[in-house]
């Protein structure tokens, strides 16, 4: 009996040490990942991204993002998992900061616009949290995002809108 219980313990921590040497290696190769699909963002940019945030409402009604903060991500597995699991399930939370994640923030102006400048050449998602109250006095939360490319030297416009 002593022996079956010292064997399942060991077979117990094998199974726990393979687990933990598994999950090493996979955040190591998730890590180098990451590394080199922001290397290119990593440098300085002559790129320019400018735009409007709007919210449509369910009635028609169209309202500005004023003073909304809005998120620069470079588009990499990440933030694809980030905008695809989160943001177009209508989830209301940041992206995790990680260690080697890139992003960039702008305030919107009163009107909803906003200016990114000396961006790198490359493809990005925006987005922008807001908030409203409905037609019943209540509070509504989402994420507006959109996504563009933008090459160097280039301004694109771009309308944060989903």
């Amino acid at each position: 009996m002593i022996q079956h219980a010292r064997a399942a313990q060991t077979c117990v921590l094998l199974v726990c040490a393979a687990l933990a040497l598994v999950g090493a290696c996979s955040s190591k190769k998730q890590e180098r990942m990451n590394q080199r699909e922001y290397a290119q963002y990593r440098t300085g940019g002559t790129a320019t991204i400018v735009g409007q945030v709007t919210l449509t409402l369910a009635d028609g009604t169209v309202m500005n993002g004023s003073a909304c903060q809005v998120r620069l991500m470079p588009i990499t597995t990440a933030t694809t998992s980030y905008i695809q699991g989160t943001v177009m399930t209508g989830g209301t939370k940041d992206p995790k900061p990680a260690a080697d994640a890139l992003w960039w923030l702008e305030q919107a102006d009163a009107e909803g616009r906003f200016k990114f400048e000396a961006v790198p050449a490359g493809s990005y998602y925006l987005t922008c949290p807001v908030a409203w109250r409905d037609a019943g006095g209540s509070t509504k939360q989402r994420i507006l995002w959109a996504e563009t490319t933008v090459a160097d030297g280039q301004t694109v416009s771009v309308a944060v809108s989903r």
